[in-house]
């Protein structure tokens, strides 16, 4: 019990910054089979009001990447959001042109529950 709740406090505590990692490969930007899949956010808070309680198993994230710019000295972090609409096979890659520390405990809740569906996606394999 007490392990789980210091990794829930963990959560609690991340930041734009720990979020902003290199993950390894990339997810395409872009779909193959249609231009029109992707979707553009201008901000998380707008992102998450669409997504938020979406369902998990029509809208799976199984991928996401955090950046920063620093462009004309303003420093800024932005994310991509990889979703799979399984149903209709539909591989929708999102742009998120802002995101700021007030949206990372909402988008941690948010990826996290999709983490714990893609675990239970890969059972009996630990």
């Amino acid at each position: 019990m007490f392990i789980q709740e210091e990794k829930n406090m963990q959560k609690d505590r991340m930041t734009l910054k720990d979020l902003a990692v290199k993950h390894p490969y990339y997810a395409s930007d872009s779909n193959y089979y249609a231009n029109e899949a992707g979707l553009s956010y201008p901000s998380m808070s707008d992102f998450l009001a669409d997504f938020a309680y979406a369902d998990i198993d029509m809208n799976l994230i199984y991928r996401w990447d955090v950046h920063f710019s620093s462009a004309n000295g303003n420093e800024t972090y932005w994310a991509q959001v990889f979703i799979i609409q399984q149903r209709n096979g539909i591989y929708t890659p999102v742009i998120i042109h802002l995101f700021e520390e007030k949206d990372v405990p909402d988008f941690v809740s948010l990826v996290s529950k999709h983490k714990e569906k893609l675990l239970e996606l890969w059972k009996p394999i630990d």
